[in-house]
């Protein structure tokens, strides 16, 4: 790390109809930087736009389908090592009869025919459940309003006996007394109370009841299920009484309100017969509608497993990440495609690389033309630097130095050879870290959650909806900070921001009392540690 590696300046010839093979080839190396020779030319423009485009339709498409498996609980498992992936996808790609650049478009076509019945199925398995929460709704309002109209006691109360409330009203005599019955969202229902009182100047009267979860032993009491699209929300039924016909003014507002809410409405029936009869065809549909529910479930499931299990039995990743790894690879070659330069059936680019690995860039191409004979022309040889360009700058690192040189390369990369700040980094970031945070209890804890971050990596990795992962790249940071934040705090006897006397003194006050200017020392006293 303290100055970085000699780059050397490389001119690439490869023809036409081969370039994909030799840089899918060279990629694996991970060691060429190409120089854009077309960078006057637009994107879109470059002859292998097209096929990135196809690439980010892809990862679109693959992206949905990560979400319907996470949605449905169907594990994804990840390839943590590029270099297993791509072992794996040259085996794999060797033992087909066809060509290897010819694998995108079969999977192109693939990903598109699976996609679409994916699609169909979730949106035929989203109608279903608007459906069945429609139902539900319905019979929560049957049987949140029955102790008001179901069994004539708001009949009896209001109006008397012999009332008739056809067209969801009640009369007797001259007066009509009218109700409206649905359901609205949870939160909104105390603004939509303040509403209806305002626009009726209290001539309606309103009763709000909560709809409840079902306790989680309770199987056989049904809920609301959730949409791609939209979360769970809390629901409460609303009954507004009247007076009025249906067809006057004070109908008209309350629809206007309840339509502004998203409210959604629903009819009671006339009688309590017909009330009973009404709850129990509801009761029948619900369950017909959750049975419809598991058997499209079933069939996303099916599908969706498909994706979760692994191409073959010797490979530890899921077919989704395969496939996702792979059109990250495929896109990275096309974009370096782009930067080629045409030289009449030939294409020539211009590269850097680290001198050191050259070799290997030329036995990658010989080996290349020895498993594929008719791939002919090529060559990597050196050039002279250009005068205009500065070599870039290039460090190996790890797991363990790859932190300390982000925080370096954040105030400015070190020019191409220059002496690199981040070795010394490692060792005064943390310290200096230490010398502000000092502190017993509070490095303490930052210490243990970096030995956690180590030493349980692997687990935190497999669970990727755990929020510690993004922080798994600095946890050698971390631990470094919260050692030198306790070191510190013991030099400072500082525990949670309290004086914490480890050691004792070393001076004796008894002299201050005697009239001596400077407390008395002990002899042959000295501090263990700190001051």
């Amino acid at each position: 790390m303290f100055r970085s590696d000699r780059m050397g300046y490389y001119n690439l010839l490869m023809p036409r109809e081969y370039a994909w093979e030799v840089l899918n080839e060279l990629g694996d190396l991970g060691c060429l930087q190409f120089v854009d020779q077309n960078a006057h030319e637009a994107g879109f423009n470059r002859p292998y736009a097209n096929y990135i485009k196809r690439c980010e339709d892809l990862e679109a498409k693959i992206q949905s389908i990560e979400l319907e498996m996470q949605r449905f609980e169907l594990n994804i498992q990840r390839c943590d090592d590029p270099k297993v992936f791509l072992y794996d996808l040259k085996t794999f790609l060797l033992s087909r009869t066809k060509a290897e650049r010819t694998y995108f478009d079969d999977l192109e076509t693939f990903i598109d025919e699976r996609s679409v019945s994916i699609v169909d199925q979730v949106k035929n398995y989203d109608s279903l459940i608007e459906n069945y929460n429609h139902l539900i709704e319905w019979r929560q309002v049957l049987l949140q309003t029955r102790s008001y109209i179901g069994d004539n006691e708001f009949r009896a109360q209001y109006v008397g006996e012999g009332a008739n409330i056809e067209d969801n009203s009640l009369a007797r005599g001259g007066i009509r007394f009218s109700y409206l019955a649905g359901v609205i969202n949870r939160e909104d229902s105390l603004r939509f109370k303040k509403i209806l009182f305002r626009v009726t100047r209290g001539m309606a009267w309103t009763a709000l009841l909560d709809i409840s979860r079902p306790k989680p032993n309770n199987e056989g009491a049904a809920y609301f299920l959730e949409q791609s699209s939209t979360e769970t929300k809390e629901k409460t039924v609303f009954l507004i009484v009247y007076q009025g016909g249906s067809f006057d003014m004070m109908k008209a507002k309350l629809n206007k309100i309840c339509e502004a809410f998203g409210a959604s409405k629903y009819g009671i029936p006339e009688d309590p017969q017909a009330f009973n009869k009404k709850l129990q065809d509801l009761e029948g549909e619900i369950r017909e509608a959750q049975n419809v529910l598991n058997i499209t479930q079933g069939v996303i499931k099916n599908m969706l497993d498909y994706f979760a299990q692994p191409r073959t039995q010797t490979i530890a990743y899921s077919l989704i990440e395969d496939i996702r790894l792979f059109l990250i690879k495929e896109k990275a070659i096309y974009h370096n495609l782009n930067t080629l330069k045409t030289q009449s059936v030939l294409y020539q680019g211009s590269c850097w690389c680290p001198m050191e690995i050259s070799d290997k860039v030329r036995q990658a191409i010989t080996e290349l033309k020895r498993r594929k004979p008719e791939i002919g022309g090529c060559d990597f040889k050196e050039a002279p630097f250009p005068g205009h360009v500065a070599p870039p700058t290039h460090y190996r690192l790890n797991e363990f130095t790859a932190v300390f040189q982000q925080i370096v390369d954040t105030y400015g990369v070190p020019r191409y050879r220059e002496i690199n700040p981040a070795l010394f980094n490692i060792a005064t970031f943390p310290f200096l870290f230490g010398v502000m945070f000092g502190d017993i209890g509070h490095g303490g804890l930052l210490m243990a959650f970096g030995i956690y971050l180590c030493f349980w990596k692997e687990s935190i990795e497999k669970d990727r909806k755990s929020m510690l992962s993004t922080l798994l790249p600095f946890r050698y940071l971390l631990l470094m900070q919260g050692f030198f934040a306790f070191y510190c705090g013991l030099i400072y006897n500082d525990f949670m921001a309290m004086p914490f006397n480890l050691f004792g003194s070393c001076y004796n006050g008894e002299g201050i009392h005697e009239g001596e200017p400077v407390p008395k020392i002990y002899d042959d006293c000295v501090y263990p540690l700190g001051i």
